[in-house]
């Protein structure tokens, strides 16, 4: 009961954090900001963390944990890697427009400079290219993805793509809720069929 307990507090922390960070920046953000957001004293989030650093360490911990299990369902489905890659943007989108604040974090906390990110931090950044980095491996194989591209330029490509066309969604509020609907859809047209057309075939 009391492990229980715990836990639901560090939740509380954890949510609370990710809040305010989204909210005023990290460097703004302070222990006692995250204790009033949380509804608990400053005293009991030193029972869990030594400094907010800490906490920003913890809620990545904790993504990355999701983005595993995450990745060994998608991986226990008969589909072929284009299939999966669709899933993969579709739950992206849901997940970051459902979680506006969490994937307002996640980006602006993963692309700062190198001295700045924490360890978990990086091990997410490498968590999300190496099970790509898998899947593209599978493509090759089964003959879906070409050899001769380069994979680290593919995965810039579809975390880039896939990052910056649901921020415009948060950005561009008059096309949100296009981009919800239809965003996953139409990016992964473009990585399926190319953006060009071929000039002397018109």
């Amino acid at each position: 009961m009391a492990r229980k307990r715990a836990q639901e507090k560090k939740e509380w922390i954890r949510k609370a954090a990710i809040s305010i960070i989204a909210r005023e920046g990290f460097y703004n953000c302070t222990t006692d900001k995250i204790a009033e957001e949380a509804g608990v004293s400053v005293g009991t989030i030193y029972n869990y963390f030594n400094n907010k650093k800490e906490i920003l360490s913890y809620i990545f911990k904790i993504e990355c944990i999701k983005l595993d299990i995450f990745f060994s369902s998608l991986k226990k489905k008969d589909f072929s890697v284009p299939k999966i890659i669709k899933l993969l943007i579709d739950k992206y989108f849901k997940y970051t427009f459902r979680n506006q604040e969490l994937a307002r974090l996640l980006h602006d906390e993963s692309n700062k400079s190198e001295n700045e990110i924490t360890r978990e931090i990086y091990n997410y950044i490498l968590s999300v290219r190496e099970h790509l980095r898998e899947l593209l491996d599978e493509g090759v194989e089964e003959g879906t993805v070409p050899r001769n591209y380069n994979p680290d330029i593919i995965i810039n490509v579809i975390t880039g793509a896939a990052t910056v066309t649901a921020f415009c969604g948060f950005i561009q509020e008059e096309n949100i809720e296009y981009i919800y609907n239809n965003g996953s859809d139409e990016l992964f047209n473009i990585f399926l069929n190319g953006i060009f057309l071929d000039p002397e075939e018109n």
